[in-house]
């Protein structure tokens, strides 16, 4: 596939900006736009008025204060209005990229809500968060630059040029226009040269991001390492290449700054030596003078700030595309339901809750390892089911595929008698409820956290009994607030068991007809464990759900009516605790702790 040109890039970006924008959005920047070019009209006023004024007060044979009042306060008033109405641009403009970032913004959380599993593997977190910002940014700021800067400068100097056509010589005119061309080319080569170093900037600064919130989430083992230092000198390190690179790019730019400065320089005194040049050859009056001067610094001024403007552009253009990138992330195979047709979307009642039939897995980063072969599975409603087996075998990742978190290369999966594949994810989460060893809590309240997921709002009474079940209410009675005690990112205030009993309390709001628990109780003690064990099956006789339950803990299986035993992504051993624990394999070998 062949590359679009970098000006065909920034055009195609700026067009999917402005599909972006809403119907009141477009009529916001038309608006800004009408006024720009009434201001590009009121900032001529002040180098036409003095240049009338200057001849006026040259020809005539006195100078009286009150003669020359009406220009001034001419003058004065087309400046005050300007101004004012640049106030009303600029409100017009931030109001609607505000609003615009805030949409962006949610569509890119979307975009990575729904991304597939295998990106958040690929890509380190810090790295994703700290480029979705600065993304953000770079968008809105293209906008801004776009109608607060670029358009203004545009407009301020074809305004000047009309003025200088108008009022002036050809030839002075149009050595005065030269500045422009002359201008642009070295800002564009300045372009062309940086653009391959901001992007490179730019993803290095996303490395580092990563790295320092990879760091963050490790503190603690940092801490116990005693490896601060290490890490210092590694960020260190890394720092160093940044700060090259970007003097790398401060030379570039400082070169490029020099030679427009030059370019203007060399036609500031052409333009006053040709000016006075004329005026002693009578050629024009030493008010036109005055207004070629004001006027070749209307078009300079806007070429100076266009040297800014199309640079900043650049790279925040840079940064939009990464913003495209994110949002253009395909959306994970669990949120498109395929139409399926005839005996695959049948409703297959004679199954059981939950089936699966010869189903094998690979993650798509190594699809050449199975980490599933042929397994087969059958679970009817009410059955209580345990998987053991050594780390690394299969247990988790076989949870993910029964709950459309990853998919299946072969065979099927049934639940509740339809094809897994025809499911949505609203589907699956009015089903299925997962509880893993590592629960994901907000920073909110403990009310929030209990009730997280659920559609309606239960009252606290209900909430209450959940966390009783749950065997955490009374430490949540003992916290300051007690259901509205706020916590930390992650429960970071809580201990491990405290967390797993939060996310365990909400089994007892949402009720599923299928409960997985993945080392869910890993965290607790044995009285807590048997006591939230208890309540699993009583739920099981109240509400008929089947229950998988993975545990390394094998007394937690105890109760089962049936345990799998897994070993390299296939079933080797199967039956009740007592019969596992006397047959000699590797659930007896993992409850003598003699595995190899």
């Amino acid at each position: 596939m062949k590359k679009k040109p970098a000006e065909g890039k920034a055009v195609f970006i700026v067009t999917r900006l402005y599909r972006m924008l809403g119907k009141r959005q477009k009529l916001s920047f038309v608006g800004a736009l009408l006024i720009m070019l009434v201001s590009a009209g009121l900032a001529q006023v002040v180098p036409l008025t003095v240049g009338i004024l200057t001849d006026d007060v040259l020809g005539g044979s006195s100078i009286a204060f009150l003669s020359i009042m009406p220009y001034l306060l001419f003058i004065l008033a087309a400046s005050v209005f300007n101004e004012t109405i640049k106030v009303v641009r600029r409100l017009i403009v931030e109001d609607t990229c505000t609003r615009i970032e805030k949409n962006a913004r949610v569509a890119a959380v979307r975009a990575l809500l729904r991304a597939p599993l295998a990106y958040f593997r690929e890509n380190m977190r810090g790295n994703i968060h700290g480029m979705l910002n600065r993304s953000l940014d770079g968008t809105t700021k293209v906008l801004k630059l776009l109608f607060m800067d670029f358009c203004p400068s545009i407009f301020n100097s074809v305004a000047a040029v009309i003025v200088v056509f108008f009022k002036l010589p050809l030839i002075l005119a149009a050595v005065m226009i030269l500045v422009v061309p002359v201008g642009i080319l070295v800002v564009l080569r300045q372009i062309k040269t940086q653009k391959g170093i901001r992007v490179e900037l730019v993803r290095s600064k996303a490395g580092m991001d990563g790295t320092a919130v990879e760091l963050l989430n490790g503190v603690e083992t940092v801490r116990i390492c005693d490896s601060v230092e290490q890490e210092c000198g590694r960020f260190a390190n890394t720092s160093e290449l940044l700060r090259r690179k970007e003097m790398k790019h401060h030379k570039s730019m400082a070169f490029y700054d020099c030679l427009k400065f030059i370019n203007e320089a060399v036609f500031t005194v052409l333009v006053i030596g040709l000016s006075v040049y004329m005026a002693a050859s009578r050629k024009i009056s030493v008010g036109e003078v005055l207004t070629a001067y004001l006027c070749f610094t209307q078009l300079t001024s806007p070429l100076r700030e266009l040297h800014r403007i199309l640079d900043e552009l650049s790279e925040s253009l840079v940064l939009t595309d990464q913003y495209f990138r994110i949002v253009d992330i395909p959306e994970d195979f669990s949120y498109q339901t395929p139409a399926l047709s005839g005996e695959a979307a049948a409703c297959r009642e004679e199954l059981p809750l939950l089936a699966a039939e010869h189903i094998s897995f690979a993650y798509p980063e190594n699809p050449g390892r199975a980490v599933l072969k042929d397994f087969s599975l059958q679970l009817r409603e009410g059955e209580f089911v345990g998987i053991a087996g050594p780390s690394g075998c299969g247990k988790s990742s076989l949870m993910k595929v029964f709950s459309k978190l990853e998919q299946l290369q072969e065979g099927r999966v049934f639940l509740g008698g339809r094809d897994l594949g025809s499911l949505s994810r609203r589907d699956i989460r009015d089903m299925i409820f997962m509880v893993p060893q590592s629960p994901f809590l907000i920073a909110g309240t403990v009310y929030d956290n209990i009730t997280y997921g659920l559609d309606r709002k239960p009252e606290l009474s209900e909430v209450m009994e959940a966390a009783r079940r749950a065997c955490i209410h009374e430490e949540i009675q003992r916290m300051p607030g007690q259901y509205e005690a706020l916590l930390a990112e992650g429960g970071g205030n809580l201990s491990g068991g405290q967390r797993q009993r939060i996310a365990l309390a909400r089994i007892f709001l949402q009720r599923p007809r299928l409960l997985i628990l993945d080392e869910a109780t890993a965290a607790l003690d044995n009285t807590s464990e048997r006591i939230v064990q208890a309540e699993v099956e009583k739920l099981i006789q109240e509400e008929g759900t089947a229950v998988i339950s993975i545990a390394h803990r094998l007394s937690t299986l105890k109760n089962c009516d049936r345990i799998l035993v897994i070993e390299q992504g296939q079933v080797v051993q199967q039956g009740k605790y007592e019969e596992l624990t006397a047959c000699p394999g590797i659930f007896r070998d993992m409850y003598l702790g003699v595995l190899k």
